[in-house]
């Protein structure tokens, strides 16, 4: 098996379809899920974009919208990622805990569950250990039951 590898974002895999916020009505049994997927998207979605902006590395530190504090070069980019980060730890700590009630609440843990283990879309279902194979097969057939088809990014 592979080594696992921590991602702090789902490149490899992308939404088809529904979102996970199908059904959310408030009062729902698992509109708590619901909400806290809601955040753990958009969170993700600006995460994804930061990390895939590239900057320029040859332009001056001004010119990277870089500002010198104390004689260090602060990004507000990496800034922004750190705060991000951080604001998505206790958020997917509330997913984990929090039982769902519904198949849109179990899609939102799914969806969780694809956000943290990226990397089994990194390779086609025919090149991954069987355990991943069936992690990852588990994971879609969920968000597919849920409403929120997931695909990888390399089909």
């Amino acid at each position: 098996m592979a080594a696992p590898r921590k991602s702090g974002n789902a490149d490899g895999v992308k939404r088809r379809g529904a979102s996970s916020n199908k059904g959310a009505v408030p009062g729902a049994p698992d509109a708590t899920l619901v909400a806290l997927g809601s955040k753990l998207e958009a969170l993700s979605a600006e995460l994804s974009a930061l990390q895939n902006d590239k900057a320029t590395p040859f332009l001056p530190t001004a010119a990277r919208g870089e500002e010198l504090i104390g004689g260090t070069a602060l990004n507000p980019s990496a800034q922004r990622i750190e705060e991000i980060l951080a604001l998505l730890d206790p958020i997917e700590r509330a997913i984990m805990a929090t039982p769902a009630q519904t198949v849109v609440g179990l899609g939102v843990k799914a969806r969780h569950a694809a956000h943290v283990l990226s990397h089994y879309w990194m390779d086609s279902t025919d090149a991954l250990d069987w355990d991943v194979r069936a992690v990852r097969l588990l994971i879609e057939s969920t968000c597919s039951v849920a409403g929120i088809g997931l695909v990888s990014s390399r089909q």
